[in-house]
C-alpha cells in the first residue's frame, strides 16, 4: 500500500495535503484549507458540483473562489432536466414533476470545464457517491448535507440524546 506515496502525483498531492494540515491545524477553516491545499497544488480552475437546495451558497463560494484567484465553474445536480418519470424513479411528490439528480452529468460538464479540483457542496447520500466516482478531477467536500440537523450531520454523534434516538431507531 505505502508504494502509491511514491508516485509523483500522488506523493506531492499528500504531501501538500499534510503540510496544510500540519501547518494550519485548529487555525483555518475548510473553505480556506481548500484555497490554501489549490494553491500549494498550482489549482487554477475549481469546480463546484451542488444541490439546487444550496444555489445560494454556490453563488457565495465561487465568487469568494474568484475572488481568491481562481477560475470556477459550477454545476447544479438537476442539470440536463431529466424527469424522474422518464427513469421511472420515486418522487419526493408523486403529484407533481420533478427532475433527477444528475451526479454524472455534473461530473462530465466539470471534465468538459477542464477543472483542477472538484468541491462537492450538499449533494444528497449516494448522489455525492456517483460524482466522486465519475469526477476525472480529485474532489474535495465543503458542505455534507443534512436536513435534520442544519448540514451538520457530526451533531448526531456529539448528542447523547441524538445518539440514542438514532440507535434506537436503527435497530427497527
Amino acid at each position: 500500500m505505502e508504494k502509491e506515496y511514491d508516485d509523483p502525483v500522488t506523493g506531492d498531492f499528500h504531501a501538500v495535503s499534510t503540510a496544510v494540515e500540519g501547518e494550519y491545524y485548529l487555525r483555518k477553516n475548510r473553505l480556506e484549507e481548500i484555497v490554501i491545499f489549490a494553491r500549494r497544488m498550482r489549482y487554477r480552475r475549481l469546480g463546484i458540483a451542488f444541490c439546487v437546495g444550496f444555489s445560494r451558497e454556490a453563488e457565495i463560494l465561487a465568487g469568494l473562489l474568484e475572488k481568491a484567484g481562481f477560475e470556477v465553474s459550477s454545476v447544479c445536480c438537476k442539470i440536463c432536466a431529466i424527469m424522474k418519470d422518464e427513469r421511472g424513479l420515486q418522487k419526493i411528490d408523486p403529484n407533481r414533476e420533478e427532475a433527477i439528480c444528475n451526479p454524472v452529468g455534473q461530473a462530465r460538464a466539470l471534465q468538459e470545464d477542464r477543472t483542477d479540483l472538484n468541491i462537492v457542496l450538499g449533494l444528497c447520500v449516494g448522489h455525492d457517491s456517483l460524482f466522486y466516482r465519475y469526477s476525472a478531477a480529485p474532489v474535495t467536500t465543503l458542505v455534507t448535507k443534512d436536513r435534520v440537523l442544519g448540514h451538520n450531520p457530526v451533531a448526531v454523534l456529539y448528542s447523547p440524546y441524538l445518539c440514542k434516538k438514532i440507535s434506537a431507531d436503527l435497530e427497527e
